[in-house]
């Protein structure tokens, strides 16, 4: 079971070298993270006395039913209505903000509400215990990676001439969710013919023909948690360029993999997947990051990237997908999600990626 107390304190304990007595987590994902709710409105209050989960009338029975680990406080109509009461009892002179959530409109209105109290700017103080992920968190994910590999093998069939990128993206929605996600990672991508070379395209009407690449990004969640799987396929015979450079991004992602390990930079593991591309002559063709980190957010830290200031620990999880993308004529992307341990990385995914899919 959770133990939503623990992560508190272990944020709690991050928040000291900001000499804040206290944090207000505004972030939905982080107030997931620290109490187990899930909803549209909803603040937790972190303080050394203990948690203040705060959300208005509509949540009062759902926040009765999930939190976990905070008292819980249902406001009428504002935060700052009742905030600066428990501030006041804890004793709190200096109070953290999640700068990537809070609107300065909204930094202003609670200013009003707290003359007597210095509100700081943060960052990543939830995020940098949320990235190394517990045995429970890893379980979830690895169940979301299974819903994902089901629906794609599933969907195997279905790639046929004829079939729009539209259709096959909802049918890999709808068989996720039918097989227990919660929801999908996010909408999924799926690229026909040229348009497999779109690094992030939106489905469209265009139907797959005879000789098309079909790649396809998709990812389910599991009691929140995120998979993210990408496969690319032929529909008929592939030639013999599309064999040649789906090997070389399978031997790309097969070296970044190989790479990962506790100590290992971001930096150093996306090279050793770019310098395979690169020396084959495509690397002004893969215009991404190897990889990012994935949990409760599809993207999250570590980054795997040629600007990554990040260095992998045990129980990081990131993606590692190479591609190499050919306007005008196609593109390929190969993505699994890999747990970071300490004898180098787990592969979670198991869906075929082996050779060129000709269907």
């Amino acid at each position: 079971m959770t133990d939503h107390r623990s992560r508190g304190a272990r944020v709690l304990e991050g928040l000291g070298a900001t000499e804040c007595d206290a944090l207000l987590v505004t972030n939905l994902t982080n107030v997931r993270y620290l109490t187990g709710f899930s909803g549209s409105n909803a603040q937790l209050l972190l303080t050394r006395g203990g948690a203040i989960f705060f959300s208005d009338p509509r949540y009062a029975a759902r926040a009765g039913d999930l939190v976990d680990g905070a008292d819980i406080h249902i406001y009428q109509d504002a935060l700052s209505d009742v905030l600066p009461e428990h501030l006041n009892t804890a004793g709190v002179t200096k109070l953290g903000i999640e700068a990537d959530t809070m609107t300065v409109g909204e930094l202003d209105r609670l200013g009003e509400r707290l003359p007597g109290i210095r509100l700081e700017w943060t960052q990543g103080i939830v995020e940098n215990v949320r990235r190394v992920k517990d045995a429970e968190e890893i379980s979830f994910l690895k169940r979301a990676v299974e819903l994902s590999d089901e629906a794609f093998r599933w969907a195997l069939d279905r790639i046929v001439p004829g079939v729009t990128e539209r259709q096959l993206a909802l049918d890999l929605e709808v068989k996720m969710r039918q097989s227990g996600a919660d929801d999908v990672s996010f909408e999924p991508i799926v690229g026909a013919g040229t348009h497999s070379a779109h690094i992030h395209h939106t489905p469209s009407e265009r139907a797959a023909e005879k000789g098309d690449l079909v790649l396809i990004d998709m990812g389910a969640r599991f009691n929140g948690y995120c998979s993210d799987l990408t496969r690319t396929v032929v529909v008929g015979p592939a030639t013999d360029d599309q064999r040649r450079i789906y090997e070389l991004v399978l031997e790309a992602q097969t070296a970044g993999i190989r790479a990962i390990s506790v100590g290992a930079s971001g930096i150093e593991v996306d090279a050793r997947a770019r310098d395979v591309i690169s020396s084959a002559g495509y690397g002004e063709s893969f215009g991404h990051g190897l990889g990012h980190g994935v949990g409760l957010d599809i993207h999250e830290a570590p980054r795997l990237h040629r600007t990554s200031a990040d260095t992998l620990v045990a129980s990081d999880v990131v993606t590692v997908e190479p591609g190499v993308y050919l306007p005008g004529s196609g593109g390929i992307r190969i993505e699994d999600i890999v747990v970071v341990t300490e004898n180098g990385a787990e592969v979670l995914g198991h869906a075929p990626k082996d050779s060129l899919i000709e269907l």
